[in-house]
């Protein structure tokens, strides 16, 4: 998403907010900024670890353990660093690029990696299916999804954003807030319903509607 923004190629996107900070971080001649909530409530980072793994505790991972990456300073490499800092561990962890989730999984099981980072309700038919085991839930202290966007495009469409945000963040609110929505989820995604229903309710949709231009 963020090459996408720079290239050009999209004008404005949907972003997990710790990804989204990274690219700013990583691409300061770009003019990047994070310009409004989409999702204020955090998401729930699940550590998952082969089904036969020694550990028992996020804090077993403390020694400098290797995690599976989707790509270089996404969400998942960016909350590795974070669970790392929140619970102080001593070793620093390494990191394995692997790809999305399926190769992630596969990683664990074939020992390349120690354990990997995934949203917490997109794991669990994973764990159904013994494939992997969960070990714990990382939290942050920030809001899910964010939009982005170039510095120079939000000051030329301030208004029209503003207005494009009120009117996703108002669908997105009531569509999880349905049973059509939910069962639409479990149709795309491959959720059960339960699944579904347990995702629905830690998502909080922002109702501020707020583009901050300098944010």
């Amino acid at each position: 998403m963020v090459k996408k923004l720079i290239s050009g190629e999209l004008d404005v996107a949907i972003c997990v907010t710790e990804g989204l900070v990274s690219g700013i971080r990583n691409n300061k001649d770009a003019g990047l900024r994070l310009f409004a909530t989409f999702v204020d409530s955090p998401l729930p980072w699940a550590i998952s670890v082969a089904t036969d793994a020694k550990y028992s505790s996020v804090d077993d991972l403390a020694f400098g353990a290797t995690f599976g990456i989707s790509r270089n300073g996404s969400g998942s490499e960016v909350m590795a660093r974070y669970a790392a800092s929140h619970y102080e561990w001593s070793g620093q962890p390494k990191f394995k690029v692997l790809g999305d989730v399926h190769r992630l999984v596969e990683g664990v099981q074939q020992g390349r990696v120690d354990g990997f980072l995934w949203e917490r309700t997109t794991m669990q038919r994973h764990y159904s299916a013994n494939e992997v085991r969960y070990l714990g839930t990382v939290r942050p202290p920030w809001p899910a999804f964010s939009f982005g966007a170039t510095e120079q495009f939000i000051r030329a469409n301030g208004s029209r954003l503003a207005r494009l945000v009120e009117k996703i963040t108002g669908i997105a609110d009531g569509f999880v807030g349905s049973s059509d929505g939910l069962r639409f989820v479990c149709s795309r995604l491959g959720y059960g319903m339960e699944d579904a229903r347990m995702w629905a309710e830690y998502v909080a949709f922002s109702r501020d509607g707020r583009v901050e231009e300098s944010r």
